[in-house]
């Protein structure tokens, strides 16, 4: 449900993401450029309805008009889809991490000698210590791609320095990452306007 254009904005934005589209296949699909794509999803430019249509149908939403007191009960029901949907997102990502732990576990038992693997335990260990917050779930995705490929080094052959120089590289993606989180300014929310105000003297 699309309800202004900041929330389109949004929705085009994370739907399109959803689906793992970059910018340029979803402008393919509507007939628009990347570029405007991009302006789209910044807020920088007005969409026309006919745009706004056709990116709805190419991302499976929808486009309706609400009588505005319907409004609250409407947003209430998005809001809430959107947090179960995070909740969902977030426990995928500290399955992913436990799984990380596991195969470290496995590593250190196979090669107990190899130089790194304490690092890379304590990498994840620190990780966990964090809150995981939904905009940094993506950033989290990436960060844990080298990691993934521990495994597979593990299932093909034991050649361990393959395996020594992959586990640096997943323990350096794995640092980046919670730098970045422990740095990064936390936005504050702003403060919520009630809908209506009386007046002073009420």
């Amino acid at each position: 449900m699309i309800t202004g254009l900041e929330e389109a904005a949004a929705s085009i934005r994370r739907a399109r993401q959803d689906k793992g589209l970059t910018q340029g296949e979803l402008g393919s699909r509507v007939g628009l450029p990347q570029s405007h794509i991009s302006k789209i999803e910044n807020g920088t430019v007005d969409i026309q309805i006919s745009s706004l249509i056709e990116l709805a149908r190419a991302l499976d939403l929808e486009v309706k008009l609400v009588p505005r007191e319907a409004l609250p009960a409407i947003e209430g029901s998005v809001k809430a889809a959107n947090a179960n949907r995070t909740t969902a997102d977030v426990s995928r990502a500290i399955s992913k991490l436990q799984r990380q732990v596991t195969l470290a576990d496995r590593i250190q038992t196979d090669f107990p000698a190899l130089q790194g693997i304490e690092d890379y335990r304590l990498a994840l260990k620190n990780i966990q210590a964090l809150p995981i917050e939904s905009q940094s779930l993506k950033a989290l995705d990436e960060a844990l791609r080298p990691s993934r490929k521990l495994a597979k080094i593990l299932e093909t052959h034991d050649d361990v320095a393959k395996l020594k120089k992959q586990l640096s590289t997943a323990t350096d993606a794995l640092q980046k990452w919670r730098n970045t989180q422990v740095h990064r300014p936390r936005l504050q929310q702003p403060a919520q306007r009630p809908a209506y105000r009386l007046e002073d003297n009420e």
